[in-house]
């Protein structure tokens, strides 16, 4: 899996993947002109998005219908750390509780996204050869 991040200029960037395109930029209060989502809101929404469709597929393999889920996602950022320190994930739905928590309990294991959070995740960074012009 791979997505690209080009400047647009000011704290803009231009992010692709090999299907969508979106662009991130800072809030006011950092320095952007919020012409999009900050990459720590990309963050908690990919939590999000992940997690819900972990209990869909969860439900879907114990043969559950899932009615009106929601998710928020919070998280208080450290900015002398300059990180989130724990991430909450509160789940809704219509359903019985105990029906939730079986499913909530069966997505820990499939969602992507907050498995890789769980353990420490090695990020490396590397200069890219200059592109000649």
């Amino acid at each position: 899996m791979k997505v690209q991040a080009r400047h647009a200029g000011g704290s803009v960037f231009e992010l692709a993947s090999s299907r969508h395109n979106a662009i991130a930029d800072q809030s006011p209060e950092y320095g952007g002109n919020g012409l999009g989502p900050m990459p720590s809101e990309y963050m908690l929404w990919s939590i999000a998005a992940c997690f819900g469709q972990s209990i869909l597929f969860a439900a879907d393999r114990m043969r559950q219908k899932v009615e009106s889920l929601t998710l928020e996602v919070r998280a208080d950022k450290d900015k002398t750390a300059q990180r989130f320190g724990a991430v909450t994930i509160a789940v809704g739905s219509a359903g019985s509780a105990a029906q939730l928590e079986k499913l909530v309990q069966m997505a820990k294991r499939y969602c992507f996204v907050t498995n890789s959070l769980s353990v420490p995740v090695h990020c490396i960074i590397e200069p890219d050869e200059p592109s000649a012009t």
